[in-house]
């Protein structure tokens, strides 16, 4: 059997035993600080380390178009994901996409969504969908760890975001 045809059959081996489509999960948190101060934090690459555990790196050009390269610690297991960026609403919208070799098998979308209360405050969602043959190996495998880090993220960068606003 050719290399070729070796993968093609376990591709279809997996589109077939192991779910195709797509799986999605979100994290919401209230953060009392305004979405200006939390797009700040979000948006400094270079000062992810300070507040971020879950992607303490993060480099490239954030805007749409640009790829940005994230340090992703899914419990013990660190991966290095390539992104393009496809939509930047400054204070508002930072989407990207998995731009990695895997992308045609498993690619991630992952959004976040800035939302101004009324008293002030910011409702973040970090949403992230799972699309492709191989999502539901994906799912089995990652799905736990992506949601704990979405969490983790998210508590992270609330955290951060109160301490410079004295909340």
């Amino acid at each position: 059997m050719t290399r070729a045809r070796l993968c093609l059959t376990l591709l279809a081996f997996a589109t077939a035993n192991l779910g195709c489509g797509a799986w999605e999960t979100e994290h919401v948190v209230t953060i009392e600080a305004p979405p200006e101060v939390v797009w700040r934090l979000l948006t400094d690459l270079p000062k992810y380390s300070d507040w971020n555990s879950y992607s303490p790196s993060a480099k490239g050009a954030l805007r749409e178009g640009g790829v940005v390269t994230i340090e992703a610690r899914l419990g013990d297991e660190v991966r290095i994901v390539d992104n393009l960026v496809t939509r930047l609403e400054p204070s508002h919208t930072l989407c990207w996409h998995s731009q990695n070799w895997f992308e045609v098998l498993a690619r991630g979308t992952r959004c976040r969504l800035l939302e101004a209360t009324d008293t002030g405050a910011t409702l973040f969602r970090h949403h992230e969908i799972m699309e492709g043959p191989l999502a539901g190996l994906i799912e089995q495998i990652y799905r736990p760890r992506i949601e704990a880090g979405l969490a983790q993220m998210n508590a992270d960068l609330k955290q951060a975001a109160e301490s410079v606003t004295g909340q």
